[in-house]
């Protein structure tokens, strides 16, 4: 084992390559222990990242080389972003811009018995995200995009950021991708309560709180979204005027990059 990690830290020379390849190291041992660190820090630099399996994990997983399902699996995995102490233990997950489904699947070995509903307009990410949740089961899958109206739009990637930042605008000309509200995921899943909302949608946050949110908001009892201003401006504002003009009663943290709303009304 220590020669193939020789092997592995040897193809860079520089000391600020080595530097790198040391601290990763370290946080797949801080996070997976020492063998199973070491087994997955091998498959990442060996890019063997087609199967994924992670200790306590119910099923393996995929990652696609040369893309940003690597800083995705960083993100969630080995940085933990989307750790936090629920209050009770949740029964509805909304997973809004799912990508290839990790927090999904975070989310279902931690609460198994969860029903979540994934939302991911774009194909190729879909794709990913059905053959990684297929083993799982309460999971429900749509290819369209949240919106402020049920409509159509395109998608592309508008700010060269890869797998994880493609970006919907709506074009009813041209539009070959359902945008759908929240309010209409609720009546279509005749949900009655969100325990948990998930919202990484580029900058398409903007359009879900300027539509009408006083039907589904108040249903929504945890919220984690991220708020896009560095792409585009306005997101928070919008977001902020929603939730102060809809919540009465709501407690608000920070985690990392993300904005967390509780609400508290009971």
């Amino acid at each position: 084992m220590l020669n193939s990690i020789g092997r592995v830290i040897k193809r860079n020379i520089s000391k600020e390559a080595l530097r790198a390849h040391i601290i990763l190291l370290s946080r797949f041992y801080i996070r997976f222990g020492l063998w199973n660190g070491v087994k997955l820090f091998l498959k990442f630099k060996l890019r063997r990242v087609d199967r994924i399996q992670l200790p306590g994990f119910r099923f393996p997983f995929s990652l696609r080389t040369g893309t940003s399902d690597i800083q995705a699996f960083n993100h969630i995995f080995l940085d933990d972003n989307y750790y936090f102490r629920y209050a009770e233990k949740p029964k509805i997950i909304i997973d809004a811009g799912a990508n290839i489904g990790l927090f999904t699947i975070k989310m279902k070995n931690e609460y198994p018995e969860a029903t979540i509903i994934c939302i991911e307009p774009d194909q190729d990410n879909f794709q990913r995200l059905t053959a990684n949740l297929s083993m799982y089961d309460n999971i429900y899958l749509e290819n369209c995009a949240l919106w402020g109206t049920n409509t159509s739009g395109t998608i592309h990637n508008k700010f060269y950021l890869g797998n994880w930042g493609m970006v919907v605008e709506e074009n009813l000309g041209e539009g070959r991708i359902p945008f759908v509200t929240i309010s209409s995921l609720l009546q279509k899943y005749k949900v009655d309560q969100v325990d948990i909302l998930k919202l990484d949608i580029e900058t398409s946050e903007k359009q879900v709180f300027a539509g009408q949110t006083n039907v589904w908001l108040p249903k929504v009892r945890v919220m984690i979204i991220e708020l896009h201003d560095w792409l585009e401006t306005g997101c928070a504002s919008v977001f902020f005027k929603t939730i102060n003009s809809t919540l009465t009663d709501y407690t608000y943290l920070v985690k990392g990059e993300y904005t967390v709303i509780i609400n508290t009304k009971k």
